[in-house]
């Protein structure tokens, strides 16, 4: 995967422009981090595919959840989303040599293990959609190493989105795993083929209160597990 990171080299000086200077989050995210997400599916033989894209909400802003099963969860979703949404990331990105300007107010990154750094991440999402953006979050928390089985979510994306009254948006990675094997974006072995990301039916928050967010959190993750369940041959059986 060494040309995801000599595309990162040569796209940087745009990058930092349009977000340090313009501070124009998504001109950058319709151009440049388009450009780079395809020029990267494209060099690797990654076809990305969207079903159901018409199941995202028109007439609100929104929080996407989706299952994190390769690094390549981070890169697709540029392909296929045209409306600019920020990532919600781990705290590591911030500190990594070139990453560290795409998260100098284009996306959100969190320390998962200070509960003062998630308080405050979600105080940044929530502005994040006061400012009309949507937003992408992992709610695993971090990258499943049993993929395609999630892990357990954590509450921080559901609450954000009944705190705010915005629909919660599923979002499946049918293929990522198989694609890039191991998790690293790096030095992962990575093989061609499609990519298919499908969108799930949004669950509306409106009238839900704090008290509602663990079946919430229940019900999303029932959700998507049956979708993945249904769709890959492989998927373990229960028990």
């Amino acid at each position: 995967m060494c040309f995801m990171i000599i595309s990162t080299i040569v796209y940087f000086p745009v990058v930092y422009f349009m977000i340090v200077v313009l501070k124009n989050y998504s001109l950058t995210f319709k151009t440049i981090y388009k450009i780079w997400s395809w020029s990267i599916c494209i060099a690797v033989g990654i076809v990305p595919r969207i079903k159901n894209k018409n199941f995202l909400p028109k007439d609100s802003n929104f929080v996407i959840i989706s299952n994190h099963s390769s690094q390549l969860d981070i890169v697709v979703p540029y392909t296929r989303l045209n409306s600019y949404f920020a990532f919600l990331a781990k705290e590591e990105l911030k500190n990594a040599p070139l990453f560290r300007t795409n998260f100098r107010g284009m996306n959100i990154t969190v320390n998962r293990k200070d509960m003062i750094s998630g308080a405050g991440a979600l105080k940044e999402c929530a502005q994040k959609l006061d400012e009309g953006a949507n937003l992408l979050i992992f709610p695993e928390g971090t990258r499943s190493r049993t993929a395609p089985i999630m892990k357990p979510f954590k509450a921080g994306p559901f609450k954000l989105a009944v705190e705010n009254q915005v629909p919660i948006v599923p979002l499946v990675f049918l293929d990522n795993y198989k694609r890039l094997q191991g998790g690293n974006m790096w030095f992962g072995k990575c093989g061609p083929g499609q990519s298919r990301m499908v969108v799930l039916k949004p669950i509306p928050t409106k009238g839900l209160e704090k008290k509602d967010i663990s079946q919430l959190m229940h019900d999303a993750h029932q959700s998507m597990e049956s979708f993945l369940r249904s769709n890959i041959k492989d998927y373990p059986k229960k028990g």
